[in-house]
């Protein structure tokens, strides 16, 4: 199913993708996001809800319900936009595996000229992190950085200048991937937070679909090789949409 993003113009764009995201820029001794804001906010928390078998288990021995919690996360970020306090559509930005980089700044750049307001999320600084495309270091699960890109939407949504009704998420790589965990209907219900506006996701690992609540854009390559476009078809063939529109750019 189609879906025109009309606030969103990614079409004009999607021949960039390969030169742009693909790979990682090469690296600079210039400081990036030098003329953003920097700031500060929470990661938002998620409690887990008992299965039945805990519930019924708990009870059979006369204990508590064990009820797990995913605690939030203190987090840095970058915030970009034009000058003024109208109330202007945001966006989330989330970063690729090896980390924040010049990348994202020329995105946000380039975002920030149509208009909107970009909010870089560094989701691995205060977790000790600058890599984990090799898990080397360790690692941070696409759905920890879903609750990353809700703590920036509800931040975002704190700021005058920002039209919280018009937040949207965009990511790369391993972003993308917490994108797709970010468009579920489970996750917005689990937290008790509206769903996003929109959501672009380039070349994830489309994963198990599940019911999700968030029109989406997924731009992608054939010939990928550490994310098959092959599972991105098969992800927009499931009937788990719930009526929400996806679309799909293929490159070679």
């Amino acid at each position: 199913m189609m879906i025109k993003i009309v606030w969103l113009r990614f079409a004009i764009t999607a021949s960039l993708v390969a030169t742009i995201v693909f790979a990682r820029p090469a690296s600079s001794a210039a400081p990036i996001f030098a003329g953003s804001e920097v700031v500060e906010f929470e990661s938002v928390s998620f409690t887990y809800t008992p299965s039945p078998f805990k519930v019924k288990q708990a009870k059979k021995l006369g204990i508590p319900v064990e009820v797990k919690t995913e605690p939030s996360v203190s987090l840095t970020g970058y915030l970009a936009r034009l000058a003024g306090e109208e109330p202007r559509p945001a966006i989330v930005l989330l970063h690729p595996c090896f980390g924040i980089s010049k990348a994202e700044e020329m995105w946000s750049d380039r975002l920030v000229s149509w208009g909107y307001v970009v909010l870089s999320v560094d989701s691995f600084k205060t977790r000790g992190f600058d890599n984990i495309c090799d898990s080397s270091q360790g690692y941070v699960s696409p759905w920890a950085r879903a609750l990353d890109a809700y703590g920036a939407k509800k931040y975002l949504s704190t700021r005058p200048f920002v039209d919280s009704a018009r937040i949207a998420v965009m990511g790369m790589s391993h972003g993308g991937n917490s994108v797709l965990e970010v468009i579920k209907q489970s996750t917005s219900e689990g937290l008790a937070m509206k769903p996003f506006q929109a959501a672009i996701a380039f070349y994830p690992l489309c994963s198990v679909p599940e019911p999700i609540n968030t029109p989406s854009l997924i731009l992608t390559g054939d010939m990928d090789q550490w994310h098959p476009a092959v599972l991105c078809e098969q992800y927009l063939e499931s009937p788990q949409k719930l009526g929400i529109g996806v679309s799909t750019v293929f490159s070679s």
